[in-house]
């Protein structure tokens, strides 16, 4: 593989920001082959994960700044819901003044979710699950109201 130099911090944001895959997205920037986003062929996870590698370097730091020029939180980031409601998805939904839940919600079910006692542990927890999976190792501990360190639900 080629080496190219990585997207620009604003590049990557718009790119995290689209919500496409970004696998598949670096494979066409590079121009490398569409089949090797099936990850279940031999050696295609490792294709994805270099050309991602290539081209997105951004730190977590990099991502909060970005958000935070923007005027976002991570609870205003797609697709998270701030109000209860009926639909399939995740929402994160604030209880009282000091008490924060994220969940995800299928068929009217919730089924996983945290309850945080600290705003800022909690929009760890939604950063964490706004980065793509190909930018795993961004992800952070954060610490729920039991005590309990998680990085994702």
């Amino acid at each position: 593989m080629k080496a190219v130099a990585p997207l620009s911090i604003a590049e990557q944001m718009k790119v995290l920001q689209s919500r496409e895959d970004i696998a598949t997205w670096s494979l066409a920037h590079l121009g490398l082959p569409s089949a090797w986003r099936d990850t279940n062929e031999e050696g295609n996870t490792g294709h994805c994960q270099n050309a991602v590698n290539q081209l997105f370097t951004l730190t977590r730091a990099d991502i909060e700044a970005s958000l935070a020029a923007q005027g976002l939180q991570p609870e205003d980031l797609p697709p998270t819901l701030t109000k209860p409601g009926s639909r399939d998805g995740s929402y994160f939904i604030t209880k009282g003044k000091t008490q924060w839940e994220y969940y995800f919600q299928e068929r009217e079910c919730r089924w996983p979710s945290a309850t945080f006692t600290d705003l800022g542990e909690a929009r760890k927890l939604l950063l964490n699950e706004w980065i793509p999976i190909w930018l795993d190792h961004l992800r952070v501990p954060c610490r729920t109201k039991d005590g309990k360190v998680i990085e994702s639900l």
